[in-house]
């Protein structure tokens, strides 16, 4: 167990990171893409500059798996972010037959993530914006002090302009992230970089040394640059952010269960059915338990880890919520192996 004196000490180097960082993005606040005189900070908030963060989390929660939920939470409260756990209805087989009977391929679990996220969007249609994040997720401690700059890379992205009071000048106050969206995939397990129209690169100190994807431009090194650009087609719902108008607009379709949750929504970003922006690398990933076989492959079950991790986070929140060391401590995978080209017409041994 964590001691109070480790805990504070910790939370202390975790203040003095976020300045730090705070520190760097006031001495690099105006890109030659900037709209703004100056860096609009709301965006780094309790809520990231969103209405809300809504965790979609089962009601009932089996006893080998509570630790996603709690960890969760402890996470969020060392770093300083809101979150809000809607309760599930006690989801019924009638539920869960009527989206698996539209694909003979989707199995149960696929439909109650289908139905948690439904849950979500009820609530998030009612919200201005709201992030909505699966309950296993992970990000890097720094994540608030790197927010703004993502929200102002967003707002260049999209064309956003700030709206003006009658008398001509800036309003005071206006969505950090712009609204010129319906989808911001700010978690997921992998994404191709869109170059047109050209994306809004970022020096982020956050971004990892090593970074495991198949995009290559990005892996396995991804220079601590971040690029924000149209969706290609991302895939895993990690953490995403969709507007009250896009929350209606997906629970007013009838092809809920036509596939996995994930995909049904990868499919409406790559048919641009839906305007989404994606963060690459990403700022949220699953966090994997030791001994735990929860990565799905291929809709099995992946092999166990023998520590607990989270892929292409640096400084987990997690890992350093219930760390007993003083200093910020990282617990990502492996890093990715570099393949050696075969050169055409030589021998593997030559």
């Amino acid at each position: 167990m964590t001691s109070p004196r480790s805990f504070r000490v910790k939370a202390l180097l975790v203040a003095l990171f976020l300045f730090a960082n705070a520190v760097y993005l006031a001495r690099n606040a105006h890109s030659k893409f900037s709209f703004f005189k100056k860096l609009d900070l709301s965006a780094g908030n309790s809520t990231l500059g969103f209405e809300s963060i809504l965790v979609v989390s089962p009601k009932i929660i089996p006893p080998g798996l509570r630790w996603r939920k709690d960890g969760l939470l402890k996470a969020a409260a060392y770093t300083g972010i809101d979150m809000e756990v809607p309760q599930q209805p006690a989801w019924t087989t009638k539920d869960t037959w009527q989206l698996m009977s539209k694909n003979p391929d989707l199995k149960k679990g696929y439909a109650l993530s289908i139905l948690g996220h439904l849950n979500a969007l009820k609530i998030a249609a009612t919200r201005t914006t709201s992030l909505i994040v699966e309950d296993d997720v992970d990000w890097d401690v720094g994540l608030r002090s790197q927010m703004p700059r993502i929200a102002e890379a967003v707002r260049n992205l999209t064309g956003y302009s700030a709206p003006l009071h009658d008398n001509g000048s800036t309003a005071q106050a206006y969505p950090p992230y712009g609204m010129e969206w319906d989808v911001l995939w700010l978690g997921h397990c992998g994404e191709s970089i869109v170059f047109d129209p050209t994306p809004v690169t970022l020096d982020d100190p956050t971004v990892p040394p090593y970074y495991n994807s198949w995009e290559k431009i990005i892996s396995p090194d991804p220079h601590h640059t971040r690029y924000i650009h149209q969706s290609a087609g991302p895939i895993c719902t990690y953490a995403y952010v969709v507007t009250k108008a896009t929350a209606l607009k997906i629970l007013n379709r009838e092809d809920a269960g036509t596939n996995a949750y994930d995909i049904w929504l990868h499919i409406m970003c790559k048919g641009r059915e839906l305007r989404c922006i994606s963060v690459n690398p990403e700022l949220f990933h699953h966090h994997e338990l030791a001994g735990e076989k929860i990565t799905l492959i291929n809709g099995h079950m992946g092999e166990s880890v023998e520590n607990e991790m989270t892929d292409n986070i640096w400084h987990s929140a997690r890992c350093n919520s219930v760390s007993k060391s003083d200093k910020l401590v990282t617990c990502m995978g492996p890093e990715p192996k570099i393949e050696e080209p075969i050169l055409e017409g030589l021998k593997p041994d030559e």
